[in-house]
C-alpha cells in the first residue's frame, strides 16, 4: 500500500496542481491547485444549490422529493464526465512520466490504480458539491420530514462516495477512445469537438426550457419517474437516499463493479496501450507538396488559430464564455417579450444596463485564450524565438488573436441586448463601448499572466488551461475588477446618474490603459527572459 499512495500522490498533483516553471515554488503550486479545486466545487455549489431549490419548490408539496436526487445525481454525473474525460487523455494514458514509472518495479495495475484513483478525487468533489447541497435544500425545504434524521445523511455520504466509482469508470473508458482516436485519426480532434458541441447544445437546451420542465414535473412528478426507468441506477440511488437500504446497496454495486473492472481490465494491458499511443502519436508522416506564401502576421494569427480550434481543451475552455456571451445575445432577442414583462413588474428596481454589461463582462472572464498561449508553446518556445519576428509582434499577434475572438463576439451580443431590452442608444453605446474597452483590458491582462506565470513544462494542454497559475489569475482577477465597477456604480448613483456610469468606466479605462503600456513597455524584456 505504501508503493500506492506514492503513486497516488504524483497522480493526484499531475492532476491538480501545476507549477508556474519548473523552479517554481511549493506555494505557487499550492494556490493552483486550490485555485482548481475552488472553481470546481463553486461550479457544483452554484448548479446545484440552484437548480435543486428551484426543483424542491415545485416537488415538495407532491412528497416526490426523490426526484431532485434523481437530477442531480445526473448532474454529476454529467458533469464528472465533461471535468475529467478530457484529462484522462493526458493524466491517464498520456502522463509524460509514464515511461519513467512503468521501468520501476512496480506493478502495471497498481499504477493504473493510482492514476484512476487521482481521477476518482476528482469527481469526489464535484459528487459532494453537487449532492450535498441538494440534501441540505432538502431537508430544509421538504415538507415529509425527510432530511431530518442522521440516517439519511449517512446515505447520502454512501451515495457520494460511490457515485464518482461510476463517474470515473466512465470517464476512463471514454478517455481511453478518445486517446485511441487522436493517437489513430488524423483529425481526431474534430470528433472531439463535435462531441463537446452536442453536450453544449444539450446543456443550452436545458438551460433555456428550465422553467418549463419544472412546472411539467409538478404536474406530473410521478410519471417523469416512471419515464426514467432508463436511468435505473440514478433512481436506485435517489430511493436509497431517501431509506431504501438494498436500492442504494444496488446502487454501490453497481458503481463498484464497473470500477473494478475498468482497473484490473485496463491496467492488465495498461503498459501495452500506452507505448501503443505514444509510438502512434510520436510518429512522423513527412510529405512533400507545395507551400502557400504569406506574410509573418498571417502566418502566426494562422498558427494561433490552428492550436486554438484544433485542441479541444484549449478551445473548449476557452471559448465557452463567448459562446455563452453569444447565446445570451440571441436568447434576450427570442425570449424579448419574456424581459420586457420582467423588466416591466421589476420597474426602476432594476439597473437593466449595468446588469447586461455585468453578464457580458462575466463570459468574457471565462474566455482565456491569450493568457494560456505562452505555456502552450511548450518546449517549442524556442523556434518561435528564433523566428525572424520581434517580440513586439510576437505579443501583438497573440494578444490580438484573442481580440479577433472576442471583439466580434461582443459587438453582436451587445447589440442584440440593446434591442431585446429596449435601450436607448446613448445606453446602448456605453454598454458596447464598455464591453469593447473590458475586452482590449483582459486580453492585455490575460498576456501579462502568461508571461508572469509561465507554465513550459507541463506534462500535456490540460495542466495549462485548465490548472494554470495564469488562466486562473486571467478568470477570477477581472470578476473582482467587475465587483468594484459594481460597488463604484452604486456609490456614483448617489451621486447622480452620469457618475454612476462615469467612474466605472474611468477605472476600466484606467485599468486597461495600464495593462496596455505595461505589456508594451514590460513584456518584449518578459518574452526575452522565457
Amino acid at each position: 500500500m505504501k508503493k500506492f499512495f506514492a503513486l497516488l500522490k504524483v497522480s493526484v498533483k499531475s492532476m491538480l496542481l501545476s507549477s508556474t516553471n519548473s523552479q517554481g515554488s511549493s506555494r505557487k503550486k499550492a494556490a493552483t491547485g486550490v485555485g482548481a479545486m475552488l472553481l470546481i466545487a463553486f461550479l457544483g455549489l452554484y448548479l446545484s444549490g440552484f437548480y435543486s431549490s428551484l426543483l424542491m419548490h415545485a416537488l415538495a408539496p407532491v412528497h416526490m422529493e426523490v426526484l431532485v436526487f434523481i437530477f442531480m445525481g445526473m448532474g454529476a454525473l454529467v458533469g464528472g464526465l465533461l471535468f475529467t474525460t478530457f484529462a484522462v487523455k493526458g493524466v491517464v494514458f498520456g502522463g509524460r512520466d509514464n515511461d519513467l514509472l512503468l521501468s520501476m518495479p512496480v506493478n502495471s495495475t497498481m499504477l493504473m490504480a493510482s492514476r484512476v484513483s487521482a481521477i476518482y478525487l476528482e469527481n469526489l468533489l464535484f459528487s459532494l458539491f453537487v449532492l450535498a447541497p441538494a440534501g441540505a435544500v432538502c431537508a430544509f425545504m421538504t415538507q415529509s420530514g425527510v432530511g431530518h434524521s442522521v440516517l439519511f445523511w449517512v446515505r447520502l455520504a454512501v451515495a457520494v462516495l460511490a457515485l464518482p466509482l461510476l463517474d470515473t469508470a466512465l470517464s476512463v473508458l471514454m478517455g481511453a477512445l478518445v486517446a485511441f482516436l487522436s493517437a489513430r485519426v488524423a483529425r481526431g480532434a474534430l470528433g472531439q469537438n463535435i462531441v463537446m458541441a452536442v453536450y453544449m447544445v444539450a446543456v443550452f437546451y436545458f438551460a433555456f426550457n428550465v422553467n418549463g420542465m419544472i412546472e411539467g414535473l409538478a404536474a406530473n412528478a410521478a410519471g417523469v419517474k416512471e419515464s426514467l426507468s432508463w436511468a435505473a441506477p440514478m433512481l436506485w440511488m435517489a430511493d436509497g437516499i431517501m431509506g431504501d437500504w438494498g436500492k442504494l446497496l444496488a446502487f454501490a454495486a453497481c458503481c463498484v463493479v464497473p470500477f473494478g473492472l475498468v482497473v484490473f481490465g485496463l491496467g492488465r494491458v495498461y503498459r501495452q496501450a500506452v507505448t501503443a499511443f505514444a509510438a502512434r502519436s510520436a510518429r512522423n508522416d513527412y510529405k512533400l507538396s507545395a507551400q502557400s506564401a504569406s506574410g509573418q502576421k498571417k502566418a502566426l494569427l494562422a498558427k494561433e488559430a490552428k492550436r486554438f480550434f484544433g485542441t479541444p481543451m484549449y478551445f473548449w475552455n476557452a471559448g465557452i464564455g463567448l459562446m455563452m456571451l453569444l447565446a445570451a445575445g440571441v436568447a434576450a432577442l427570442v425570449m424579448q417579450r419574456d424581459l420586457q414583462e420582467l423588466i416591466g413588474l421589476l420597474g426602476d428596481a432594476l439597473p437593466v444596463m449595468p446588469l447586461a454589461a455585468m453578464v457580458m463582462g462575466f463570459c468574457l472572464c471565462t474566455s482565456a485564450v491569450a493568457a494560456p498561449s505562452i505555456s502552450l508553446e511548450g518546449k517549442y518556445l524556442w523556434i518561435l524565438r528564433e523566428a525572424p519576428v520581434d517580440e513586439n509582434s510576437l505579443l501583438r499577434i497573440k494578444t490580438g488573436f484573442e481580440l479577433l475572438l472576442s471583439l466580434p463576439c461582443t459587438l453582436i451580443a451587445g447589440v442584440c441586448l440593446t434591442i431585446a431590452l429596449k435601450l436607448s442608444a446613448a445606453e446602448g453605446a456605453v454598454l458596447v463601448g464598455a464591453a469593447l474597452l473590458f475586452c482590449v483590458g483582459h486580453a492585455a491582462f490575460g498576456m501579462l499572466m502568461g508571461l508572469t506565470f509561465p507554465k513550459l513544462d507541463a506534462v500535456n494542454e490540460t495542466v495549462v488551461v485548465k490548472q494554470g497559475m495564469a488562466v486562473m489569475l486571467d478568470m477570477f482577477v477581472p470578476m473582482a475588477v467587475l465587483g468594484v465597477c459594481a460597488l463604484l456604480y452604486w456609490l456614483g448613483g448617489m451621486l447622480s446618474a452620469w457618475a454612476a456610469l462615469a467612474l466605472p468606466i474611468a477605472l476600466l479605462a484606467a485599468l486597461t490603459a495600464v495593462c496596455v503600456l505595461i505589456l508594451v513597455k514590460k513584456g518584449p524584456a518578459m518574452l526575452r527572459a522565457l
